[in-house]
C-alpha cells in the first residue's frame, strides 16, 4: 500500500491516473487541453441556442453603431450652428417654407 492508503499504482502512472505518454508538453492531458468537460469526446452543441445568441450580438452592435452615428451627428449639427451664430448670422435655423402652389383658406 502507498502511505496515502488507496493501494499500490503501477509504474508511470501520476496522480490523476493519466499515463505520461498521454500528457502534452505543458503537463496537460489532451482531455483538459480542449476544456474540462470536452473528456477528448465531442459534446452536442445546441446550434439553435448560438444561432440565437449571434443573433442577438448582432443586433446590439447594429443598435450601439446606430446610436453612435446618431450621436456624431448631432454634436456636429450642433457645431455648425454654435459656429454659425458665433459668427453673427441670422440665417443658420432652417425655416420650413410654406408649400408651393394655391394654399386653400381654412374654414
Amino acid at each position: 500500500m502507498d502511505s496515502d492508503g488507496a493501494g499500490t499504482k503501477s509504474a508511470g502512472v501520476n496522480a490523476s491516473g493519466m499515463t505520461a505518454s498521454s500528457m502534452n508538453a505543458s503537463g496537460l492531458s489532451g482531455a483538459r487541453k480542449n476544456g474540462p468537460h470536452m473528456n477528448g469526446a465531442r459534446e452536442d452543441v445546441d446550434y439553435a441556442h448560438r444561432h440565437f445568441v449571434n443573433l442577438a450580438a448582432t443586433a446590439l452592435l447594429l443598435l450601439v453603431a446606430t446610436l453612435g452615428v446618431w450621436a456624431i451627428k448631432t454634436i456636429d449639427d450642433q457645431e455648425a450652428l454654435r459656429k454659425c451664430l458665433g459668427a453673427g448670422r441670422r440665417d443658420c435655423v432652417k425655416i420650413a417654407a410654406p408649400p408651393s402652389g394655391v394654399v386653400q383658406p381654412v374654414r
